[in-house]
């Protein structure tokens, strides 16, 4: 009787510890299938978001820019006269733009004002308002005197982190381009040095 008895016992914790070791390896194994579940997962997304060259948005050229804006109206008139749509789109430059109320100010009170003038001088008048390589707004940091790529000097006041360039207040900055930045200017730039 006691021979069964220690057989009926050894057998009941054999089945325990056999059962315990089958949970204790579904648990590992269980926290293997998750693990690997997470990273397939994981590496599916990271896949799935990879942003594909047609899906991006491009920025746009300056040219782009001008053309799109209501706002530069006449100066689009004024490029497209100029044939400087090239120029606007590759050349890495920083633009005082001249907005519509900027050419108003000037009493330019429509394009046709500055598209009865040479080309050569419409073209040079557009360039005085260029300088090489984008400058950001913050990246005006003193006075000084910049080179437009005319080689005519513009003045930069910087004063109370306020920016005017020739006297033309910014009212609008970092427009980004892919060839540069715009700044608006609330005037036109006329009166540039040698």
């Amino acid at each position: 009787m006691v021979t069964n008895s220690i057989k009926l016992h050894f057998t009941l914790v054999l089945q325990k510890l056999t059962t315990w070791k089958a949970m204790k390896k579904n648990r590992f194994g269980g926290r293997w299938a998750a693990f690997f579940l997470a990273a397939g997962l994981f590496s599916t997304i990271l896949i799935s978001c990879k942003e594909d060259e047609a899906d991006k948005v491009k920025q746009r050229a300056m040219t782009d820019i001008i053309l799109e804006t209501p706002e530069f109206s006449m100066l689009k008139d004024v490029m497209l006269y100029a044939e400087m749509s090239d120029a606007f789109r590759t050349q890495n430059v920083t633009f005082f733009a001249p907005d519509n109320d900027a050419f108003r100010k000037a009493n330019i009170l429509s394009s046709s004002a500055i598209t009865s003038m040479e080309k050569d001088s419409v073209k040079t008048f557009l360039k005085n308002h260029m300088i090489a390589g984008p400058i950001t707004y913050s990246g005006f940091t003193k006075s000084e005197t910049k080179e437009a790529i005319t080689k005519r000097k513009i003045s930069i006041e910087v004063e109370s982190n306020v920016v005017t360039v020739n006297k033309s207040d910014i009212v609008k900055k970092d427009v980004f381009a892919s060839n540069g930045m715009i700044q608006v200017i609330d005037s036109v730039i006329v009166n540039v040095k040698k």
